[in-house]
């Protein structure tokens, strides 16, 4: 939760949430470290696969899955900006708009700067090109 009471901060606050809360995943983890997902699991079934490959290639398939997870939001992120700028959807904050696209290039852009080291422009407005 942002300090500041302001929208705009809160947007901010959602946006770095996700980019700090997916710097690695359990899918990931379980494949490079355990190297197996628990029988119980449905992805037990990917375990003969897993099982397979040699250290290196585990890290590289839950590099995959890493990846994967960061497109996933991306995508998410870009249909939210598309209802956002064409059908009307909005986001608010204890009842006030909340500005979004801070980058100017959609939700999914400010996901992807600031996972690429992007600072939060200080007006809160769109950054300057």
């Amino acid at each position: 939760m942002p300090s500041s009471r302001r929208p705009v901060d809160a947007y901010k606050a959602i946006v770095d949430q996700l980019v700090n809360e997916t710097t690695h995943s359990v899918m990931q983890q379980l494949v490079t470290e355990r190297g197996f997902f628990l029988e119980t699991s449905d992805h037990a079934v990917f375990n003969q696969l897993v099982h397979s490959l040699t250290p290196e290639q585990r890290r590289l398939l839950g590099d995959m899955l890493l990846q994967e997870r960061w497109g996933t939001i991306h995508d998410v992120l870009a249909v939210l900006t598309s209802w956002m700028s064409s059908d009307g959807l909005a986001f608010t904050f204890q009842g006030e708009p909340m500005p979004v696209d801070l980058s100017g290039t959609g939700l999914h852009g400010d996901f992807v700067g600031r996972r690429q080291g992007w600072e939060w422009p200080d007006n809160g407005g769109p950054a300057n090109a």
